[in-house]
């Protein structure tokens, strides 16, 4: 009976060991980048591209306008 307690107490240190170095691991990752400056600039060139779009619409719209015949 003891042989078989110290057998499993020798069993759960080894486990928890193996245990301890995933949680290091794990805690050692780097942290993520701060994408805040990234995301505000895609932020401001949709508003441009968005803008463009418009300005493209309303070029197209009086070209539609003065491409028509008059009768």
């Amino acid at each position: 009976m003891n042989r078989l307690l110290t057998v499993m107490v020798v069993m759960l240190m080894a486990v928890d060991l193996v245990t301890l170095g995933a949680v290091e691991k794990l805690s050692r990752r780097p942290t993520a980048p701060d994408l805040t400056p990234r995301v505000t600039q895609l932020e401001a060139d949709v508003a441009q591209a968005q803008q463009d779009v418009g300005e493209m619409k309303q070029e197209l719209a009086l070209l539609a306008r003065r491409g028509q015949p008059t009768d």
